[in-house]
């Protein structure tokens, strides 16, 4: 069975230039519009991303200015300012944990120091500030490595070797003699036992 349908062809009436400078004309309309839009949203991100870090820096010096001036609660709110607008800023990170070791809280510093290596861990800097929080919730071994990795990215500092890793590994040896004095006590409590009894 054969279908009929009628075929009509386009643009009979219509001149053949007409119709392709017509069709032209609406591409490089609908072009530029959605490319202006996409500059604007572009430019406008790329601003809002500028302001954010302009006033991550204000804060993070703020920071700074209440950190010398021995406030360190209000020092680390700014910090944490700063960080919302700027959650990679590896610098701020590291002077937050600092000031909470001030503060006697080692263990949101050993976090803060921790995201500090993360964001940038060839910042040697940042293995020390890790170090001493760890030294701060008494994790001689993991401050040893700490100070151990910040040695090795930056070997000609004499901080590190003489007051840092000096110190951890005397700390070490010391909690080693106190665990062989506490073992040796022990082992005399255990003999004394079976004679009393």
């Amino acid at each position: 069975m054969t279908t009929f349908g009628w075929k009509r062809k386009s643009g009979e009436n219509i001149l053949k230039d007409t119709s392709l400078q017509f069709s032209a004309d609406s591409e490089t309309e609908n072009v530029t519009a959605n490319d202006t839009w996409l500059k604007r949203y572009k430019r406008r991100k790329k601003d809002d991303e500028e302001n954010r870090k302009i006033k991550s820096e204000e804060f993070k010096a703020e920071g700074v200015k209440l950190a010398q001036l021995n406030r360190f609660d209000e020092a680390v709110a700014e910090w944490d300012k700063a960080l919302s607008l700027m959650p990679r800023d590896e610098k701020t990170l590291e002077m937050k944990a600092q000031a909470l070791l001030q503060l006697n809280t080692p263990f949101p510093a050993v976090q803060a120091a921790e995201r500090a290596v993360k964001v940038n861990p060839t910042w040697w800097v940042a293995y020390q500030t890790l170090g001493r929080s760890q030294l701060g919730i008494g994790d001689l071994k993991m401050a040893k490595i700490s100070f151990s990795k910040a040695i090795h990215l930056n070997p000609i500092e004499k901080e590190l070797w003489e007051e840092d890793l000096k110190w951890t590994l005397s700390l070490i040896e010391e909690k080693a003699k106190l665990d062989a004095e506490v073992a040796t006590q022990v082992e005399k409590e255990v003999k004394l036992e079976p004679i009393l009894s």
